[in-house]
């Protein structure tokens, strides 16, 4: 009887996280440093250090929030949807759009260290366009938060990638 109490003492302790475990996918958050301009959805970000925070959502669009270097003041909010890579990376990675004009360097997805799953931006569907046709890269898009994405191609081309839940209301049958 001691032993099976010891055990499961043993299993309590190590399978609750203490403060400060990060176990969810919501509790994600990294340090953005840059030494340039970089572009999110809707905002640019002067060079400097910012934290990147992914919001407890439960859905399939994720919302992440950017924050300045010490936590004290959001700066955006902006919509991503899931991404997938080949090999999981031990560090956080951001990939750019390379787009070859001048000025802010588009964020096109920010990977957790140790996810094959990331997270990719959704721009504003008017300069989704204008970012895919610079780095002939396919661009996220949509014109609400809320609204349709869909994936810009360099020539142009919209692929719907995901479409907002729709309600549905029981109506009663006229008599």
């Amino acid at each position: 009887m001691y032993f099976l109490t010891a055990m499961l003492a043993i299993a309590l302790t190590l399978g609750v996280p203490g403060p400060g475990q990060q176990f969810n996918e919501w509790n994600k958050k990294s340090t953005l440093s840059t030494d340039c301009p970089v572009e999110l959805p809707g905002i640019v970000l002067e060079p400097g250090v910012y934290i990147v925070k992914l919001l407890d959502t439960k859905e399939k669009r994720s919302l992440v929030q950017i924050w300045n270097s010490d936590e004290t003041q959001i700066i955006a909010t902006v919509v991503a949807i899931p991404d997938h890579r080949s090999q999981p990376e031990q560090y956080n990675t951001f990939t750019y759009h390379d787009i070859k004009a001048d000025g802010p360097k588009p964020l096109q997805a920010w990977y957790y260290p140790g996810d094959q799953e990331g997270l990719e931006f959704v721009y504003p569907k008017n300069r989704a366009i204008e970012i895919a046709k610079e780095s002939a890269d396919r661009v996220m898009g949509s014109t609400t938060k809320e609204g349709v994405i869909v994936a810009v191609t360099p020539n142009g081309k919209e692929i719907v990638i995901d479409q907002p839940h729709l309600t549905q209301t029981a109506r009663r049958k006229p008599q």
